[in-house]
């Protein structure tokens, strides 16, 4: 009686082991029998069309890259490509409000770095900031390219505008929140500086890639806020 008992359990475990494994088995395609592909979200197809034009654009132009190359480096279709953007032009401001995003991102996090470090809370924002840029070669190379196209054509200018507002206003939020803490600069003329943060960052990005033996990453900018600091001390004295 024991043996079947024992057999019994057995035959009953299987079967709730079968019933289990069915349940929770991946769907299936009824006709290939294969488990089903899953589609890649909107979302997630418009990330990959993003990461190709940069490499595009990066490696061909701006104006020198096509649809169809895009859609090479992605393995995307023409029709996918089209229900994302309309335009070149559409595709790289996406590209910039990504860029933005980014920033943003980074920047509340170097802020709050910064702030919970010790020393100079300028001198550590500072350093954070040149590695959250998003500002790498390939970026540079489109963004300049773009930049002069933009100050041919009135209508493009007006929207990359924005976008560097949108920049400017990210670093100005940040350098009113560090300045709070450091008293060695008064906090004045914040959009100014902002900007001359900027401007100082991106020329000597291309100073940097010109000259690479010349011009470190992020050099530049330390100078200006030792002149900074420089300045505002010899105020105080």
């Amino acid at each position: 009686m024991k043996n079947v008992s024992c057999s019994r359990t057995v035959t009953l475990t299987s079967n709730r082991l079968n019933t289990y494994l069915y349940r929770n088995a991946p769907a299936r395609d009824p006709v290939s029998r294969r488990p089903a592909r899953t589609r890649p979200t909107r979302a997630q197809t418009r990330e990959r069309i993003l990461d190709g034009a940069l490499e595009a654009f990066a490696e061909r132009g701006f104006h020198g890259s096509t649809q169809e190359d895009i859609c090479e480096r992605v393995g995307l279709s023409r029709g996918a490509y089209n229900s994302s953007f309309r335009s070149k032009d559409e595709l790289f401001f996406a590209l910039y409000d990504r860029v933005i995003e980014r920033l943003q991102s980074r920047l509340e996090e170097a802020t709050a770095c910064a702030l919970s470090m010790p020393g100079s809370t300028a001198d550590n924002f500072l350093k954070a900031f040149i590695v959250s840029y998003p500002f790498d070669r390939d970026w540079y190379l489109l963004q300049a390219e773009f930049g002069l196209y933009a100050l041919r054509h009135p209508a493009m200018a007006s929207h990359y505008a924005e976008r560097q507002g949108r920049i400017l206003a990210i670093i100005e939020g940040a350098l009113a929140d560090i300045l709070r803490e450091d008293s060695r600069i008064v906090a004045r003329g914040l959009p100014r500086i902002a900007r001359l943060i900027l401007a100082v960052h991106e020329g000597s990005m291309f100073q940097g890639l010109l000259e690479p033996h010349e011009v470190a990453s992020g050099e530049l900018l330390d100078f200006l806020v030792d002149l900074m600091l420089a300045r505002a001390a010899t105020r105080v004295d």
